[in-house]
């Protein structure tokens, strides 16, 4: 018997975790975050409670009530039984966004998490750089844990300068079949708005699966979404789990759509032009670098992305450039003392205004801070999201304009947000903003033309708020239940 059950993604964007189940083979199609969902009841700084943060994400619906796939240390101090056995035998993950791998923190490390090599690099870029949230996607950090004293008696709390634990991360080759269980499944590749994303033909003893993840045909690697259709129909599947965030939506604005219209905008100003763009997207890092080079500027970047692109590069991908690449600049912002820049103080004073991970750009050359920024406005193109806008203060910007290239506000929480960001623009005479952005999804024509050539029997619409717009497909199309398990 094959079954399918939805506990995430079910007529809402993201939160994605499926469990595909064939005989005695269990494994979840991603395990993510639902923004939505999530933050009903929680924010940045008010986050579950460490000490029951399982308990409280299944009293709140947001963790499924399954038994051996959660994390050890957690259980045992949570009083939650039976967690023993693996529940699982593997978890495939379509790429790195939040709402796709946000909870793999509270997995068990046992339990092998299938990526591509770009997800592997920005999954250890969380790890890297998570700062104690719940982000441990590729080491973890042994909690609630009591050690020896390394001298005398007694015992110590655990923490994690005693270690890390590495979690069973394998690393998939596009294109060639891998077992996970029972099953056989291939991952090809798609276009969309991080790189790695992945689609995935998997072979069931009741016929293909086809699973998209997120994808687009209109992004700069659109033929790996055409590819992968092509395969996808070769393999005659049987059923069918598609997105349809934009299902709705029948244009699809390019990327280089954007790096055209910036360059459009930004062509003859004299001041500084700052961008706000997701910040793992290197496809649109990529376009404001060559809006910058083109435009006789430099890109400057935060340290999050100087080290995802190093991070990118060690996994093979060559397509970007690198942290230490002429065009761009990596800002440090003032943090604690406020060090940074000031010579009468030594390195090691400035280092400790800093976090461990932030400080491994401090002596590049190419580094540069706002009073320098401040001095050469017509010279860059700053990367700046929400969480960076105080910095302004110090740069002072004079004729500036601020490009915003990410989604529209689609929750209380965003939109508060974004009337924060309109009065610091507003300050510093930026407002209005120039929106000049290309969606990471597909429209609703390609994703129709999508099911209709690979033409499985079933058809699960999720990622979508709008799964009933799939009805008048030609296929059977069936509304998903959340927690509901459907029999193949």
């Amino acid at each position: 018997m094959v079954s399918l059950t939805f506990y995430g993604g079910v007529k809402e964007i993201g939160g994605n975790k499926i469990l595909l189940q064939d005989g005695d083979t269990k494994i979840f199609l991603d395990f993510g975050m639902n923004f939505n969902e999530h933050s009903k009841y929680f924010t940045e700084y008010m986050p579950p409670r460490k000490s029951s943060c399982i308990t409280d994400l299944m009293s709140l619906g947001l963790l499924p009530n399954i038994k051996g796939i959660y994390r050890r240390d957690y259980c045992k101090h949570m009083g939650i039984s039976d967690q023993e056995e693996n529940g699982i035998d593997g978890v495939l993950i379509s790429h790195a966004h939040m709402d796709h791998i946000g909870y793999i923190h509270f997995l068990r490390k046992d339990i092998p998490i299938y990526v591509s090599p770009e997800t592997k690099a920005i999954m250890d870029m969380f790890t890297e750089t998570g700062a104690g949230g719940y982000t441990e996607f590729s080491d973890v950090k042994p909690s609630f844990e009591l050690i020896p004293l390394k001298s005398g008696e007694g015992f110590k709390r655990r923490t994690s300068r005693d270690g890390t634990e590495k979690r069973d991360i394998r690393v998939f080759e596009f294109n060639k079949p891998f077992k996970v269980g029972d099953l056989d499944v291939t991952a090809y590749r798609v276009d969309h708005s991080l790189p790695g994303a992945t689609a995935f033909v998997i072979n069931t003893s009741k016929g293909g699966l086809v699973y998209t993840g997120d994808l687009r045909f209109h992004g700069r690697h659109k033929q790996w979404s055409h590819d992968f259709v092509k395969n996808a129909t070769k393999a005659e599947p049987t059923f069918m789990i598609t997105e349809g965030t934009r299902i709705t939506q029948k244009e699809a604005r390019t990327e280089e759509y954007v790096q055209e219209e910036s360059g459009k905008v930004i062509k003859g100003k004299k001041g500084l032009v700052i961008a706000n763009f997701p910040i793992r997207d290197s496809e649109r890092l990529l376009t404001f670098y060559n809006t910058a080079v083109e435009n006789n500027r430099k890109l400057i970047i935060e340290v999050r992305q100087a080290i995802m692109l190093d991070l990118l590069s060690k996994y093979g991908v060559n397509n970007l450039p690198k942290s230490d690449d002429k065009n761009i600049l990596i800002f440090y912002p003032k943090k604690s003392w406020g060090l940074v820049g000031r010579e009468d103080f030594t390195n090691e004073q400035i280092e400790q205004d800093y976090s461990s991970w932030e400080k491994g750009f401090l002596n590049c050359k190419n580094i540069i801070t706002a009073p320098e920024i401040a001095k050469n406005q017509d010279k860059y193109i700053m990367f700046m999201n929400y969480f960076q806008l105080n910095n302004l203060l110090d740069i002072k910007p004079k004729n500036a304009i601020h490009i915003r290239s990410i989604c529209e506000p689609f929750n209380e929480s965003m939109e508060l947000d974004q009337e924060r960001i309109n009065n610091w623009l507003k300050l510093f005479g930026m407002y209005p903003e120039h929106k000049i952005h290309s969606s990471g999804h597909a429209s609703g024509p390609a994703i129709f033309d999508m099911i209709e050539t690979i033409k499985p029997k079933v058809l699960f619409p999720i990622h979508t708020e709008m799964p009933g717009k799939f009805r008048h497909l030609s296929m059977k199309v069936k509304m998903i239940k959340e927690g509901k398990t459907y029999k193949i």
